[in-house]
Protein backbone atom coordinates (compact mmCIF):
# COMPACT_ATOMS: atom_id res chain seq x y z
CA UNK A 1 0.00 0.00 0.00
CA UNK A 2 1.67 3.21 -1.17
CA UNK A 3 1.86 6.28 1.30
CA UNK A 4 -1.08 8.08 -0.75
CA UNK A 5 -3.19 5.38 -0.22
CA UNK A 6 -2.81 6.04 3.43
CA UNK A 7 -5.95 8.33 4.25
CA UNK A 8 -7.17 9.71 7.97
CA UNK A 9 -10.09 11.33 8.33
CA UNK A 10 -9.96 14.84 10.57
CA UNK A 11 -13.25 13.73 12.76
CA UNK A 12 -13.40 18.37 13.23
CA UNK A 13 -13.19 19.40 9.43
CA UNK A 14 -13.70 16.23 8.03
CA UNK A 15 -11.03 16.82 5.40
CA UNK A 16 -8.88 14.21 4.41
CA UNK A 17 -4.99 13.97 4.79
CA UNK A 18 -2.49 11.22 3.87
CA UNK A 19 -0.80 9.69 6.93
CA UNK A 20 2.60 10.78 6.47
CA UNK A 21 1.60 14.29 6.11
CA UNK A 22 -0.13 13.88 9.98
CA UNK A 23 3.28 13.57 11.75
CA UNK A 24 1.29 10.84 13.62
CA UNK A 25 4.40 8.77 12.94
CA UNK A 26 6.51 10.87 15.01
CA UNK A 27 4.43 10.51 18.17
CA UNK A 28 4.61 6.71 17.75
CA UNK A 29 1.24 6.09 16.40
CA UNK A 30 1.00 3.41 13.05
CA UNK A 31 -1.64 3.96 10.46
CA UNK A 32 -2.80 0.18 12.15
CA UNK A 33 -3.92 2.05 15.10
CA UNK A 34 -5.66 4.71 13.82
CA UNK A 35 -8.16 2.16 12.69
CA UNK A 36 -8.30 1.13 15.94
CA UNK A 37 -11.86 1.58 17.61
CA UNK A 38 -12.04 4.95 19.41
CA UNK A 39 -9.28 6.74 17.77
CA UNK A 40 -10.03 9.92 17.17
CA UNK A 41 -7.60 12.20 14.51
CA UNK A 42 -7.83 15.63 14.79
CA UNK A 43 -5.76 17.80 11.90
CA UNK A 44 -3.35 21.12 13.64
CA UNK A 45 -5.95 23.38 12.24
CA UNK A 46 -9.00 22.08 14.34
CA UNK A 47 -6.67 21.82 17.28
CA UNK A 48 -5.84 25.31 17.04
CA UNK A 49 -9.62 26.58 16.27
CA UNK A 50 -10.73 24.54 19.63
CA UNK A 51 -8.33 25.96 21.75
CA UNK A 52 -9.13 29.46 20.67
CA UNK A 53 -12.78 28.41 21.37
CA UNK A 54 -12.26 27.67 24.94
CA UNK A 55 -10.03 30.51 25.37
CA UNK A 56 -12.93 32.88 24.12
CA UNK A 57 -15.19 30.72 26.47
CA UNK A 58 -13.47 31.94 29.60
CA UNK A 59 -13.60 35.64 28.58
CA UNK A 60 -17.13 35.31 28.17
CA UNK A 61 -17.79 33.70 31.54
CA UNK A 62 -15.27 36.15 32.82
CA UNK A 63 -17.64 39.32 31.52
CA UNK A 64 -20.99 37.05 32.44
CA UNK A 65 -19.86 37.07 35.83
CA UNK A 66 -18.70 40.74 35.91
CA UNK A 67 -22.37 41.64 34.53
CA UNK A 68 -24.07 39.33 36.82
CA UNK A 69 -22.24 40.72 40.11
CA UNK A 70 -23.28 44.53 38.50
CA UNK A 71 -26.92 43.12 38.70
CA UNK A 72 -27.06 40.46 41.24
CA UNK A 73 -28.23 42.76 44.36
CA UNK A 74 -31.12 44.08 41.93
CA UNK A 75 -32.17 40.87 40.54
CA UNK A 76 -31.68 38.83 44.06
CA UNK A 77 -34.59 40.70 45.27
CA UNK A 78 -36.79 39.36 42.79
CA UNK A 79 -36.03 35.81 42.31
CA UNK A 80 -35.74 33.78 45.44
CA UNK A 81 -33.59 29.75 46.15
CA UNK A 82 -32.60 28.44 43.26
CA UNK A 83 -35.01 29.84 40.82
CA UNK A 84 -37.05 26.79 40.26
CA UNK A 85 -40.62 26.53 39.53
CA UNK A 86 -42.16 22.97 39.27
CA UNK A 87 -44.63 22.46 36.77
CA UNK A 88 -47.39 19.77 36.61
CA UNK A 89 -45.74 17.99 34.22
CA UNK A 90 -43.02 17.51 36.45
CA UNK A 91 -40.40 19.38 34.51
CA UNK A 92 -38.25 22.63 36.21
CA UNK A 93 -38.45 25.71 34.56
CA UNK A 94 -35.86 28.68 35.63
CA UNK A 95 -36.47 32.35 35.33
CA UNK A 96 -35.13 33.11 32.37
CA UNK A 97 -33.65 36.79 31.03
CA UNK A 98 -33.20 35.74 27.13
CA UNK A 99 -32.44 32.84 25.22
CA UNK A 100 -29.66 32.64 22.80
CA UNK A 101 -31.03 30.58 19.46
CA UNK A 102 -27.91 29.34 18.46
CA UNK A 103 -27.42 27.40 22.06
CA UNK A 104 -30.73 25.61 21.48
CA UNK A 105 -31.20 22.76 19.28
CA UNK A 106 -33.38 23.06 16.20
CA UNK A 107 -36.86 22.48 16.98
CA UNK A 108 -36.56 22.65 20.60
CA UNK A 109 -39.66 23.90 22.99
CA UNK A 110 -37.57 26.02 25.58
CA UNK A 111 -38.45 25.24 29.21
CA UNK A 112 -35.13 26.91 31.10
CA UNK A 113 -32.47 28.99 29.27
CA UNK A 114 -28.68 28.72 29.53
CA UNK A 115 -26.63 31.09 30.91
CA UNK A 116 -29.20 34.12 31.40
CA UNK A 117 -30.54 32.92 34.35
CA UNK A 118 -31.08 34.70 37.60
CA UNK A 119 -27.31 34.89 39.43
CA UNK A 120 -26.56 31.96 42.00
CA UNK A 121 -27.08 32.37 45.45
CA UNK A 122 -25.43 34.41 47.64
CA UNK A 123 -22.02 32.84 48.45
CA UNK A 124 -21.85 30.80 45.36
CA UNK A 125 -19.01 29.65 43.17
CA UNK A 126 -18.98 28.23 39.77
CA UNK A 127 -15.73 26.27 40.40
CA UNK A 128 -15.38 23.44 42.10
CA UNK A 129 -15.32 24.08 46.27
CA UNK A 130 -13.10 22.97 48.47
CA UNK A 131 -13.64 20.66 51.54
CA UNK A 132 -17.33 19.55 50.22
CA UNK A 133 -18.90 22.63 49.67
CA UNK A 134 -18.86 23.90 53.28
CA UNK A 135 -21.29 26.83 53.97
CA UNK A 136 -22.77 26.14 50.64
CA UNK A 137 -25.05 23.21 51.47
CA UNK A 138 -25.96 23.05 54.92
CA UNK A 139 -29.63 22.05 54.33
CA UNK A 140 -30.42 18.64 55.05
CA UNK A 141 -31.32 16.39 51.91
CA UNK A 142 -34.52 14.55 51.81
CA UNK A 143 -34.68 10.60 51.81
CA UNK A 144 -35.40 9.28 48.52
CA UNK A 145 -35.72 12.79 46.42
CA UNK A 146 -33.91 12.40 43.27
CA UNK A 147 -33.21 14.95 40.52
CA UNK A 148 -32.78 14.21 36.86
CA UNK A 149 -30.91 17.22 34.93
CA UNK A 150 -29.97 17.42 31.34
CA UNK A 151 -30.23 18.66 27.59
CA UNK A 152 -33.48 18.09 25.48
CA UNK A 153 -33.11 14.24 25.50
CA UNK A 154 -34.58 14.46 29.10
CA UNK A 155 -38.03 16.08 27.79
CA UNK A 156 -40.61 13.65 29.03
CA UNK A 157 -38.10 10.96 30.31
CA UNK A 158 -40.11 12.05 33.55
CA UNK A 159 -42.97 9.36 32.52
CA UNK A 160 -40.37 6.61 33.26
CA UNK A 161 -38.36 8.46 35.45
CA UNK A 162 -40.88 9.72 38.01
CA UNK A 163 -43.65 7.12 37.42
CA UNK A 164 -45.11 5.98 40.87
CA UNK A 165 -42.43 8.53 42.64
CA UNK A 166 -43.99 11.59 41.25
CA UNK A 167 -43.42 13.37 44.45
CA UNK A 168 -39.79 13.16 44.88
CA UNK A 169 -38.74 12.93 41.94
CA UNK A 170 -38.13 15.76 39.41
CA UNK A 171 -36.93 16.34 35.95
CA UNK A 172 -35.22 19.66 34.69
CA UNK A 173 -35.02 19.80 30.64
CA UNK A 174 -32.39 22.08 29.49
CA UNK A 175 -32.48 22.26 25.43
CA UNK A 176 -29.33 23.18 23.89
CA UNK A 177 -27.37 22.62 27.43
CA UNK A 178 -23.74 21.76 27.47
CA UNK A 179 -21.71 20.00 29.78
CA UNK A 180 -20.16 23.60 31.10
CA UNK A 181 -23.45 24.82 31.48
CA UNK A 182 -24.62 22.16 33.21
CA UNK A 183 -21.81 23.08 35.85
CA UNK A 184 -22.63 26.81 35.88
CA UNK A 185 -26.15 26.15 36.91
CA UNK A 186 -25.14 23.68 39.54
CA UNK A 187 -26.19 26.01 42.90
CA UNK A 188 -29.54 27.31 40.77
CA UNK A 189 -30.86 23.42 40.67
CA UNK A 190 -29.48 21.35 42.97
CA UNK A 191 -31.28 21.58 46.68
CA UNK A 192 -32.13 19.05 48.98
CA UNK A 193 -32.05 16.37 46.51
CA UNK A 194 -30.85 13.15 47.97
CA UNK A 195 -29.73 11.79 44.31
CA UNK A 196 -28.54 14.33 41.66
CA UNK A 197 -28.38 12.20 37.67
CA UNK A 198 -27.07 14.10 34.95
CA UNK A 199 -27.56 13.35 31.56
CA UNK A 200 -25.55 15.64 29.37
CA UNK A 201 -22.25 15.74 26.27
CA UNK A 202 -24.42 15.23 23.27
CA UNK A 203 -24.05 18.78 22.26
CA UNK A 204 -20.05 18.99 23.31
CA UNK A 205 -19.55 16.29 20.76
CA UNK A 206 -18.84 17.80 17.41
CA UNK A 207 -17.99 21.55 19.40
CA UNK A 208 -14.96 19.86 21.56
CA UNK A 209 -12.03 17.92 21.05
CA UNK A 210 -11.18 14.72 23.37
CA UNK A 211 -9.14 16.72 26.00
CA UNK A 212 -11.53 19.61 26.28
CA UNK A 213 -14.58 17.88 26.35
CA UNK A 214 -12.87 15.36 29.29
CA UNK A 215 -11.68 18.33 31.47
CA UNK A 216 -15.14 19.65 31.03
CA UNK A 217 -16.61 16.44 32.61
CA UNK A 218 -13.80 16.42 35.52
CA UNK A 219 -14.97 20.02 36.54
CA UNK A 220 -18.98 18.96 36.53
CA UNK A 221 -18.50 16.02 38.81
CA UNK A 222 -15.78 17.92 41.03
CA UNK A 223 -18.96 20.51 41.32
CA UNK A 224 -21.77 18.31 42.07
CA UNK A 225 -19.69 16.40 44.71
CA UNK A 226 -19.88 19.34 46.48
CA UNK A 227 -23.09 19.37 47.01
CA UNK A 228 -23.27 16.03 49.50
CA UNK A 229 -25.58 14.75 47.03
CA UNK A 230 -25.19 11.14 45.74
CA UNK A 231 -24.45 11.75 42.33
CA UNK A 232 -25.29 9.92 38.97
CA UNK A 233 -23.67 10.73 35.42
CA UNK A 234 -25.29 9.05 32.58
CA UNK A 235 -23.06 7.88 29.50
CA UNK A 236 -23.79 9.72 26.17
CA UNK A 237 -26.40 8.52 24.00
CA UNK A 238 -26.05 7.12 20.52
CA UNK A 239 -26.84 9.60 17.48
CA UNK A 240 -28.10 8.41 14.59
CA UNK A 241 -27.72 11.60 12.89
CA UNK A 242 -24.72 10.68 10.87
CA UNK A 243 -22.64 13.76 11.92
CA UNK A 244 -20.56 11.67 14.67
CA UNK A 245 -18.69 8.53 14.75
CA UNK A 246 -20.37 6.00 17.10
CA UNK A 247 -16.59 4.75 17.79
CA UNK A 248 -16.35 8.46 19.67
CA UNK A 249 -19.49 8.09 21.97
CA UNK A 250 -18.58 4.44 22.31
CA UNK A 251 -14.76 5.68 23.18
CA UNK A 252 -15.74 8.50 25.67
CA UNK A 253 -18.51 6.39 27.46
CA UNK A 254 -15.36 3.95 28.43
CA UNK A 255 -13.36 7.22 29.57
CA UNK A 256 -16.62 8.31 31.58
CA UNK A 257 -17.08 5.13 33.13
CA UNK A 258 -13.30 4.72 34.53
CA UNK A 259 -13.36 8.16 34.92
CA UNK A 260 -16.59 7.89 37.18
CA UNK A 261 -15.28 4.87 39.05
CA UNK A 262 -12.19 6.74 40.16
CA UNK A 263 -14.39 9.50 41.74
CA UNK A 264 -16.71 7.44 43.54
CA UNK A 265 -19.50 8.07 41.27
CA UNK A 266 -22.27 6.44 39.55
CA UNK A 267 -22.60 5.73 36.16
CA UNK A 268 -25.76 5.09 34.62
CA UNK A 269 -24.93 2.41 31.20
CA UNK A 270 -27.09 3.48 28.18
CA UNK A 271 -25.41 1.34 25.85
CA UNK A 272 -29.20 -0.91 25.18
CA UNK A 273 -29.82 2.34 23.03
CA UNK A 274 -27.25 1.21 20.49
CA UNK A 275 -28.68 -0.18 17.13
CA UNK A 276 -32.34 1.24 18.59
CA UNK A 277 -32.84 3.93 16.05
CA UNK A 278 -36.69 3.04 16.41
CA UNK A 279 -36.54 4.96 19.83
CA UNK A 280 -35.50 8.38 17.99
CA UNK A 281 -37.48 10.63 15.88
CA UNK A 282 -36.52 10.83 11.79
CA UNK A 283 -33.69 13.49 13.05
CA UNK A 284 -31.77 10.67 14.68
CA UNK A 285 -30.63 12.77 17.34
CA UNK A 286 -34.04 13.21 19.56
CA UNK A 287 -35.85 10.82 21.20
CA UNK A 288 -39.76 10.18 20.59
CA UNK A 289 -41.94 10.33 23.55
CA UNK A 290 -41.72 6.02 23.72
CA UNK A 291 -37.61 6.34 23.68
CA UNK A 292 -37.80 9.39 26.02
CA UNK A 293 -40.06 6.96 28.69
CA UNK A 294 -37.27 3.94 27.97
CA UNK A 295 -34.87 6.21 28.59
CA UNK A 296 -36.48 7.12 32.00
CA UNK A 297 -36.63 3.67 32.91
CA UNK A 298 -33.25 3.18 32.69
CA UNK A 299 -32.24 5.98 34.63
CA UNK A 300 -34.72 5.35 37.11
CA UNK A 301 -33.06 1.53 37.79
CA UNK A 302 -30.12 2.59 37.78
CA UNK A 303 -29.94 4.82 40.47
CA UNK A 304 -32.11 2.33 42.49
CA UNK A 305 -29.45 1.62 44.55
CA UNK A 306 -28.75 4.57 45.91
CA UNK A 307 -32.38 4.90 47.41
CA UNK A 308 -32.30 1.72 48.40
Amino acid sequence: MGGKDKLLVCQGCEMWIEYSKSRLSFKGVSFENTKADGFEYRCKKCIKLADLETRLEVCECNWEEVREGAVATEVSGEVGGTGLDETTNRFSTLEVEEVMSDRIEEGAVVLPGSDSVAPPTAGASNGCVEGGGEGLWEVEKVKGKCLLVGDSLVRFADRGFSCGYKQKRMCACLPGARVEDINKMVNRVVGDEEVVVVQIGTNNLRRDCQSVLRSRFRELICRLKSTRAKIAICGILPRFDGRVAGSTIRGHNRWLELECEGEGVKFVDLSSFWGRRDLYRKDGLHLHNEGATVLGRLISSGVEGFLN
